[in-house]
């Protein structure tokens, strides 16, 4: 009834095996019975594919499909069929593959996902399905197998087989053994590098001999380190003395804390030397540790300003003594400075709206008659120079009464 069908999709319809069912079709080409509860191939084969003369394609994935027709059968299979999907069936044995040689023009094969090919790795599989179907050109929809692949499956599978005894060797590898001979087995060579390594560790007097691991970090193995020797990390410089390079370019210091240690190429015999980094001491006799510069005048007539004393000292301290500062005092009362102990005097400095303590004695007519001193002029921030508070008048007095009150206050 439909005669240039060519496709038929009839997947996961729950469609068990075919029985007396039949299917003639003779221009349908691909044919899907995908994921339906069909466990006899040969009923499929005998009923389906028989009668489709032109049936170039078959799937039978995710079916509980357990054998493959037999070679009585193989006569039902049309010869354009050329490709073939039993992945993830029940097939379970080398034996059942093998019959799929007898299938006339099968050269496309998917298979994967049975159990018997769990126990190999993916390499192995390919191999050895290449090396036991000569017929199939394309594997698992990859590329098409080559000569030279062919010939290197063919030959891995009979060195499989040579530790095998006779009996569970299959019939596949006499054939393939009168093509390439009996061939000796493959030496096993492993180039992988060593992981652990054998080196000694110095520090000052003390040596260790220890297997450590290069698939470590400079940062983790300063860690082991201070297990061994108890140095912190942070005061630790470690030095690697290659075997040859040292006698050419000395040791090296290890600075990159996350670099690995494979990339040193250590190998058996090399050393490390393990330092100390050098400690900054603090000076704790020296004068200066517990001192605290203070800028404020003294009272003694011996002090000056830029004099510089210990904190708690007393006014006459010797610290306080200094023959190369400066003193400030009254001209008047140079001749007697050694007896009389002097005030201490305002720096000049007002804040605003303040004036200077007005100056007394002879210091009054000396600052009103020379020319070179010139008189601070206090500043009002409310306009009017002429208000002068009463307490400002006299504020080194005032003050100087209430720091020293056994002073001599005139």
């Amino acid at each position: 009834k439909m005669p240039k069908l060519d496709e038929l999709h009839l997947s996961a319809n729950n469609l068990g095996d075919p029985g007396n069912a039949t299917l003639e079709h003779n221009n349908l080409r691909q044919l899907y019975l995908s994921c339906n509860p069909i466990n006899d191939f040969c009923s499929v084969s005998l009923n389906f594919i028989s009668n489709c003369s032109s049936l170039e394609f078959l799937s039978l994935a995710e079916c509980p499909v357990v054998q493959l027709p037999t070679v009585d059968d193989l006569s039902n299979v049309p010869t354009c069929l050329h490709s073939l999907n039993v992945s993830t069936t029940k097939i379970n044995s080398w034996t059942e593959v093998e019959k799929l040689r007898k299938f006339p023009g099968l050269n496309d094969l998917r298979i994967q996902g049975c159990p018997f090919l769990d126990e190999y790795t993916a390499h192995e599989k390919r191999m050895m399905l290449i090396a036991r179907l000569p017929n199939i050109k394309v594997m698992n929809g990859g590329e098409q197998i080559t000569t030279t692949e062919r010939e290197d499956a063919e030959r891995a599978f009979i060195r499989h087989f040579l530790d095998k005894p006779e009996d569970e060797r299959p019939s596949r590898f006499n054939e393939l053994v009168a093509v390439h001979g009996l061939l000796a087995p493959l030496v096993n060579i492993d180039l992988s590098p060593d992981m652990n390594i054998k080196v000694s560790i110095y520090h000052k007097d003390e040596c260790r001999e220890e297997s450590i691991s290069v698939m470590q970090s400079v940062k983790q193995f300063k860690q082991l380190l201070q297990g061994y020797f108890n140095v912190a990390p942070a005061n630790m410089r470690l030095w690697y003395y290659d075997q040859e390079m040292t006698k050419i370019a000395g040791p090296e210091e290890m600075k990159f804390a996350n670099k690995e240690l494979y990339t040193y190429n250590v190998i058996d015999g090399d050393y490390f030397v393990v330092d100390e980094k050098a400690q900054l001491r603090v000076l704790t006799g020296s004068p200066r540790a517990h001192s605290m510069v203070i800028g404020s005048l003294s009272p003694s007539g011996y002090s000056n300003s830029n004099s510089r004393c210990n904190f708690g000292t007393s006014p006459t301290s010797p610290c306080s003594k200094s023959t190369n500062s400066r003193i400030r005092r009254k001209s008047s009362e140079s001749s007697n400075l050694s007896t009389t102990r002097t005030r201490r005097k305002s720096s000049g400095r007002t804040s605003p709206g303040r004036t200077i303590p007005t100056p007394v004695g002879r210091k009054a007519s000396l600052s009103s008659s020379s020319p070179s001193v010139k008189t601070p002029v206090a500043r009002n921030l409310f306009g009017n120079s002429n208000v002068r508070n009463p307490v400002d008048q006299h504020y080194g007095e005032f003050f100087h009464s209430k720091v020293f009150p056994d002073g001599n206050n005139e």
